[in-house]
């Protein structure tokens, strides 16, 4: 798959954390999780000077009332603005809390568990991030905000094969060039309140697994969120059209470029299966598998075999 290896190689250079220690929820009660309504890694839209972009979401959106008391995760040196707040630590790491009325100022020092500020009117969420040295990295990470449970598996609803100019394919046969797309997400652990009660979040981790008649098999890493957020340039190599997030009483699509122009002429004709595989962030791990077939009148011989790479079927 052309370009998979270039994605990886970025998405690979984010993953220096640093050392940190695990920090508790910005809200009361420190020591329990709250519902997610928005994951790192979600799509997003903003409105600029030239009409509508899109990006990666950097943070998670926590539910809470307006009018929450929002705290610091860890101590440092205050960066404050008219609806945020920025915390910088000794340990590099910068936590971002959006969408609050400061209370803090500029410059000040607080420590764990001191009070930020509160929940604007009409968000009914904090936007929490967290960067190291300039890096966003994903807070529901193993190690990071805690406790946090995920024991279900992410959801792939369809995975489908289209032409190169957006048309449906019937399964087989199938001849050229192929791209596919996947609907994937995760349910919230703990529901949020309506009217967010839909909310659907991003999956940590994609790849796939294909296998065929000669036992050819090839699997890629697609994308893996907890390790950072890629570039927003990805962002139409990572997401395929049609993909939007989260609203109030509707719930987010998520569809994902599984292959962009598959080259079927270099695979020998015959029967393929190709496996989606989705992961949490604790490992968690959902799959679907479709079948195709191949008929480009091309045999073994003469198909140019992709070399052969190690199955990511197994938590890591």
């Amino acid at each position: 798959m052309r370009g998979s290896a270039a994605l990886l190689g970025v998405v690979v250079a984010l993953a220096a954390p640093g050392v940190a220690r695990a920090y508790p929820w910005p809200l009361k009660p420190f020591d329990r999780p709250h519902p997610i309504r928005g994951a790192f890694g979600d799509p997003r839209y903003h409105l600029d000077v030239e009409g509508q972009i899109s990006a990666f979401h950097f943070g998670v959106d926590i539910a809470a009332p307006d009018g929450t008391r929002v705290y610091a995760v860890e101590a440092g040196y205050v960066h404050a603005r008219s609806a945020s707040v920025a915390v910088e630590s000794r340990s590099g790491r910068l936590f971002g809390y959006w969408h609050i009325h400061p209370v803090v100022r500029t410059g000040q020092h607080v420590r764990m568990h001191q009070l930020l500020g509160t929940v604007g009117k009409g968000w009914g969420h904090l936007h929490f991030a967290e960067s190291f040295h300039g890096a966003y990295k994903d807070p529901l990470r193993p190690g990071a905000l805690t406790p946090y449970f995920d024991r279900a598996a992410p959801t792939i609803d369809s995975v489908e094969l289209f032409s190169p100019d957006g048309a449906a394919l019937d399964p087989g046969p199938v001849t050229g060039a192929v791209d596919v797309i996947a609907s994937i997400y995760e349910l919230p652990p703990l529901a949020p309140p309506a009217p967010w009660q839909l909310a659907r979040l991003t999956p940590a981790a994609i790849w796939w697994l294909l296998s065929g008649p000669e036992g050819v098999a090839e699997s890629d890493l697609l994308a893996d969120f907890e390790v950072g957020l890629p570039p927003n340039s990805l962002y139409t190599w990572i997401y395929a059209p049609g993909s939007y997030q989260n609203k109030a009483d509707r719930p987010g699509r998520y569809l994902f470029w599984i292959a962009h122009d598959l080259d079927t002429t270099a695979l020998p004709d015959g029967r393929y299966e190709l496996t989606v595989f989705a992961e949490n962030t604790r490992r968690r791990i959902g799959s679907r598998t479709i079948t195709f077939v191949i008929a480009n009148g091309i045999g073994s011989a003469s198909a140019r075999t992709p070399r052969l790479r190690p199955a990511r079927t197994q938590p890591r």
